[in-house]
């Protein structure tokens, strides 16, 4: 009888302590200079997390995020599961690309022309012993309205008939000038 309820005392505190170590986060995103924002997390013990950063963005963009984990390798670090980039407007999500090399892992996003809406980048993993941290940036730039881009164009146009009309003009006179020299240089 002792030994089970050693049993079920060992079992009970290993599912509290393991349901104790998950952690979720959510950060607001302030951008500098309205483009680039830092994030990242350190963690202290071992067990899941989940960072989400949420930003609202108001008109169409683009986006490039990175983040980086390097392991101490000895008992302690940082596996990342999951790098992801959600409108939660529309409910696209953005996955993101790991690459591993020894003891660095990291993760890229990017994604072009995104609509404005509500969006959250989100940060799984677990840690180790002593845990670990990790870093990184995202990265915004408005896509230009397609008016801006009409009238860039209608610009480079306009640049390109006077350039056409100025070789026009100037050949019209090395042709006046061309039948003299001809002679002159016959003569």
């Amino acid at each position: 009888m002792k030994k089970f309820f050693a049993g079920a005392l060992l079992a009970v505190s290993l599912l509290a302590g393991g349901a104790a170590t998950a952690a979720t986060t959510t950060t607001a995103i302030t951008f500098n200079n309205s483009i680039s924002a830092n994030i990242g997390n350190t963690l202290t013990s071992s067990g899941t997390f989940t960072d989400n950063y949420t930003f609202t963005y108001s008109s169409a963009f683009d986006v490039s995020s990175a983040i980086i984990s390097i392991s101490s390798g000895s008992g302690s670090g940082l596996d990342i599961s999951s790098f992801t980039l959600t409108n939660t407007t529309t409910g696209q999500v953005y996955t993101g690309t790991a690459s591993t090399a020894s003891l660095l892992q990291t993760y890229t996003i990017t994604a072009g022309n995104l609509s404005s809406g509500n969006y959250v980048l989100t940060v799984s993993g677990s840690s180790s012993g002593l845990g670990g941290s990790y870093g990184g940036n995202i990265n915004v730039a408005a896509v230009p309205e397609a008016s801006t881009t009409a009238m860039m164009l209608a610009g480079l146009v306009v640049v390109g008939l006077m350039a056409a009309r100025r070789r026009r003009g100037m050949r019209k006179t090395a042709d006046f000038a061309a039948p003299g020299l001809a002679g002159f240089a016959a003569g």
